[in-house]
């Protein structure tokens, strides 16, 4: 149950229970002044009055006391009580009928005003559930509004809002970070590939010399891409900078295009079959994660007579892109350890990889609102489905 529900009930049982004791409190009184005996006197003393008036002097023995029973009309005296009687159980009838009624009635309206009152009670904490879950990196400056009496939830929303800005600062700090380490890292990466492409062209280099330049050549290469996986990486944890249109099938269109000469060069064909499929997103993201699919089915195949098929399309308000390729077989469980960073499955020492290409991809869907599916080829290789919200018609 909400808490809106516990309050109503515990507000509303609290009303029954008092309401329930008023209604009982006030027919015991009623039926305990009505008896006979509680009525004797006061019926005594008015007749006695009323004779008076009247100059009547009410009949009793010599010593003035009252009339002994056994009169004739003792009788009438015995139907009178009963009239008095049933008249005092039908007063107290239609009284706990009528309170029964009034209870039911004010308990209904009782709940109804509880349902209410809990609800204005925990609107600010709506407010803030509102707010927290429509927060995202890109909403980090919103605040919630400060004005109102200074209690409880005042108090709630200021705490809210200063753990609001120092997450603003937190990821403001690592956007800086991560562009600094880009500038940073990228120059003395240049320098050194630099280096090693003028070993290498120099007119007689040594033996050794080509070696190490080489080396230091491949090395470079390693750690840029590392680098530019993990800005990637940085990018997509941090926000997506931008939304806009874009088509999946463009994108692959293209990806696949850069990749062609690797694929012809490593005897693995490329088939594609594309399809629109709009969406909303980070260019450079979307860009990457089709990258990645790409390149990891690449990677990551069978060489020599090799595939890989790429497919994209859109269906139900979903645009999809799905890679597939040949290559070593995969167990069912070993595959989400794929998605794990820097994890490179049984081939680590085989390929080149740094173990964040589908990591990314992961990450890059999540952000986006997507979905990732992988799982075995029946001959072997890795198909690996990204599902992403479609672009509404209209929508730029």
């Amino acid at each position: 149950m909400t808490i809106r529900v516990k309050l109503t009930a515990l507000f509303a049982l609290l009303f029954v229970v008092l309401a329930g004791v008023l209604v009982t409190t006030a027919y015991l009184f009623v039926a305990s002044a009505t008896t006979p005996e509680a009525q004797q006197a006061e019926r005594q003393q008015l007749l006695e009055e009323t004779l008076e008036e009247q100059g009547i002097t009410e009949p009793g023995t010599p010593d003035g006391g009252p009339m002994p029973s056994g009169r004739p009309d003792d009788a009438v005296a015995q139907v009178l009580d009963r009239i008095a009687e049933q008249a005092r159980q039908n007063v107290l009838d239609d009284l706990l009928t009528r309170s029964l009624v009034a209870f039911a009635f004010a308990a209904l309206v009782a709940v109804g005003l509880a349902w209410w009152l809990a609800g204005r009670v925990l609107r600010p904490i709506d407010e803030i559930s509102h707010a927290a879950s429509t927060l995202s990196e890109r909403t980090l400056d919103r605040r919630l509004p400060e004005d109102g009496p200074d209690d409880e939830f005042m108090r709630l929303r200021r705490a809210f809002n200063g753990m609001l800005a120092r997450l603003e600062a937190a990821f403001d700090a690592r956007q800086r970070f991560a562009a600094d380490a880009s500038h940073e890292l990228r120059t003395p990466l240049a320098v050194l590939r630099a280096s090693a492409d003028n070993v290498l062209s120099s007119a007689r280099p040594s033996r050794q010399a080509t070696e190490l330049a080489r080396e230091v050549a491949q090395q470079v290469g390693r750690a840029d891409s590392l680098m530019t996986s993990l800005l990637t990486l940085a990018r997509a944890d941090d926000v997506i900078h931008t939304r806009e249109p874009l088509d999946l099938a463009d994108v692959a269109a293209e990806v696949v295009s850069e990749a062609s000469p690797r694929a012809t060069e490593a005897s693995v064909a490329i088939d594609l079959d594309l399809a629109d499929a709009p969406v909303l997103g980070d260019p450079v993201l979307v860009e990457r994660l089709v990258a990645n699919l790409v390149d990891n089915a690449l990677r990551y195949n069978s060489g020599a007579d090799g595939w890989v098929r790429c497919r994209v399309w859109s269906a139900q308000g979903r645009a999809f892109v799905e890679v597939s390729n040949s290559g070593p077989r995969l167990a069912s469980a070993d595959i989400p350890a794929l998605f794990e960073r820097f994890s490179r499955g049984d081939q680590r020492s085989e390929v080149a990889g740094h173990g964040l290409g589908l990591p990314i991809v992961a990450r890059v869907a999540q952000v986006h609102g997507g979905v990732v599916d992988a799982w075995p080829g029946e001959q072997g290789g890795l198909s690996v489905r990204v599902s992403l919200p479609a672009r509404p018609d209209g929508e730029a």
